[in-house]
């Protein structure tokens, strides 16, 4: 029997979104904070409402300003179970250490893979990154590119491809980001098998989360279906 493709979607404004991506098999739900709010950023007091909403999926919150800016105590209050910091964030022994002692993990997003890379360069940024380590990473493919996926699953000798992005995937908890079309499912879950799951960021007229290959809730809502299937 497969194991379950794990969801993450990330940019929920709202406890129903919440709730509608919760229905539809959404294991991450993934949220944005920020003192400004407008768009897809939710204030403070959205937060516990968003986490009260969810039975069972996950809330991860991506705080602006940094990850310092959501301390332990903090997340643990609000109902996080997941701080997500972006990769190149600076973060501390000790508030990953504080994070664990509250019971909430943390996971590194926005890891850039590009065709270009030598494969030990996407390695590196993954693993160097201090104890407690990311529960996950969420792995950007090709995001300057609307086409990467056509681009990374051809093998290539020297530089990222597919193969490589795969292996990587069996050692350490990758969720992968990318186009991902209705055409595509099947060969994007077949080159990257060992990918923990898949990551999505949505941007709409409502607004655009931080990161690449933005994705409206109707598109979104067709892929997750097939994707379910995939998994099964």
């Amino acid at each position: 029997m497969r194991r379950k493709i794990v969801v993450h979607v990330h940019g929920v404004a709202s406890p129903e979104e919440a709730e509608q991506l919760e229905s539809l098999g959404v294991d991450l739900v993934g949220v944005v904070m920020g003192s400004h709010t407008a768009g897809r950023v939710v204030g403070g007091d959205d937060v516990p409402l968003i986490a009260a909403s969810l039975k069972r999926a996950r809330l991860c919150v991506e705080p602006l300003g940094g990850a310092a800016a959501l301390d332990a105590r903090t997340a643990q209050r609000m109902g996080v179970r997941v701080v997500q910091v972006p990769w190149g964030t600076e973060v501390t022994t000790g508030w990953r250490q504080a994070l664990a002692h509250a019971g909430v993990e943390w996971a590194l997003m926005r890891v850039a893979a590009e065709a270009d890379d030598d494969p030990a360069w996407v390695r590196t940024r993954l693993v160097d990154t201090g104890a407690p380590p990311p529960a996950w990473a969420q792995v950007e493919i090709c995001p300057s590119l609307d086409d990467g996926w056509r681009i990374i699953r051809e093998l290539n000798e020297s530089e990222l491809d597919a193969h490589d992005l795969n292996v990587i995937a069996s050692e350490i908890p990758v969720l992968f980001s990318l186009p991902l079309s209705l055409e595509d499912v099947h060969d994007v879950c077949q080159g990257l098998s060992h990918a923990k799951g898949f990551s999505f960021v949505l941007g709409d007229q409502s607004g655009m989360a931080p990161g690449a290959h933005h994705i409206t809730l109707e598109q979104l809502n067709m892929l997750l279906g097939r994707l379910d299937t995939e998994g099964q």
